[in-house]
């Protein structure tokens, strides 16, 4: 276990590209961080720079105190889990596991004792003597995670290890993963392009774009607290909604007011908008937090476009203004589509961003 220090991290390729641009991290001793972004955001450079796989163009990388910045790869005491597998298909699962060990130079007697509890601790004790060919996508990347934690190195990196796991599989791994992670305590920099991964298993989530960190904190503060419009638009499914309005003083009070929308705002509210009257914002609400109403109590109404049964709940559309709005609603009663639809704002999950900066207000 160990802690890793990344600063002013970067990396470009030729003169024009900035695939990570001096980005500043620290991971703590047992944490399991989660590195998340779409394509192309420089995330996965990002851990190749770590694991010495790709050479960092500026900044350091200091690993429990000591600089790896400029070291090779063997000599920086990680272990990296592949989306690929990256097994050897000519050696046992015993043998792919007990490799390093014993270039290590353990006794063949603590060599055996750490594959087999390795071994059990992924759940592929029975499999020790079978090749990967014999094995599932699934085993083959629980033999991946136990070679990795057999040579008890200070930092585990993993890049999309359940990216080639069909969706039922991903789940059930992720699952298995944290509960390792549990038992181990290892220290974990962990890549996905899927939110809700790394929602499940991240104790810290880095949500990254363009070559650069957008917001840092635990899957509760980026999705109660997004820092952005992009990271309330990238964390959660369905996504944030977002509605153009303005602020506008009436009886005593504020409100939201668009075409469709006259939404009086709560004191907490208010006063945090206090002074911004006149002015356009971003009103960003969750699925989850419109709630169908009569329509006396309702803020907004406007027929459903359609609905989408999930079996525990639904997904109910509506359009405003060529932009689509999602509810999360109780499976019953069911709502078809062209029946009018009639919505309560929940106040105390209201967020608002600023138009020109996308930045949360």
């Amino acid at each position: 276990m160990a802690t890793l220090q990344l600063k002013n991290l970067t990396k470009r390729f030729g003169k024009k590209v900035v695939a990570v641009k001096g980005i500043n991290l620290e991971v703590h001793d047992g944490e399991y961080l989660v590195l998340l972004g779409p394509s192309g955001c420089g995330k996965t450079t990002t851990l190749r720079m770590i694991a010495g796989l790709e050479e960092a163009t500026d900044g350091e990388i200091i690993l429990d105190g000591v600089d790896i910045t400029d070291l090779p790869p063997r000599k920086r005491d990680i272990s990296m889990v592949f989306q690929s597998y990256a097994v050897w298909p000519h050696m046992t699962v015993y043998e792919n596991i007990a490799f390093a060990l014993k270039l290590k130079k353990l006794s063949r007697s603590e060599i055996d004792r750490t594959v087999r509890e390795v071994a059990g601790m992924t759940k592929i004790g029975d499999y020790l003597d079978r090749y990967p060919t014999q094995l599932s996508g699934g085993q083959r990347q629980r033999v991946a995670v136990a070679r990795a934690i057999a040579v008890k190195p200070k930092l585990f990196l993993m890049d999309e290890p359940l990216s080639n796991l069909d969706a039922k599989l991903r789940v059930a791994t992720r699952t298995e993963l944290k509960a390792i992670h549990n038992k181990t305590h290892a220290t974990t920099v962990f890549v996905t392009h899927d939110q809700s991964e790394a929602m499940s298993i991240a104790d810290r989530i880095v949500i990254m774009k363009d070559g650069e960190i957008m917001q840092i904190g635990t899957p509760e503060e980026v999705y109660n607290e997004s820092a952005s419009i992009f990271v309330a638009d990238f964390i959660g499914t369905p996504p944030t909604n977002f509605i153009d309005v303005q602020v506008v003083a009436a009886g005593g009070t504020l409100h939201l007011v668009n075409p469709h929308l006259k939404l009086p705002l709560s004191p907490e509210n208010a006063a945090r908008l206090k002074g911004q009257e006149q002015r356009n914002l971003i009103l960003g609400i969750r699925p989850e937090n419109l709630t169908l109403t009569g329509e006396t109590e309702a803020n907004l109404s406007a027929p459903c476009l359609v609905a989408e049964p999930q079996g525990s709940h639904q997904v109910v559309s509506i359009e405003l203004d060529d932009k689509l709005l999602k509810i999360i609603a109780p499976a019953r009663p069911a709502v078809h589509s062209g029946e009018m639809v009639h919505l309560k704002f929940k106040q105390e999950s209201l967020r608002f961003f600023d138009p020109q900066t996308g930045q949360r207000i």
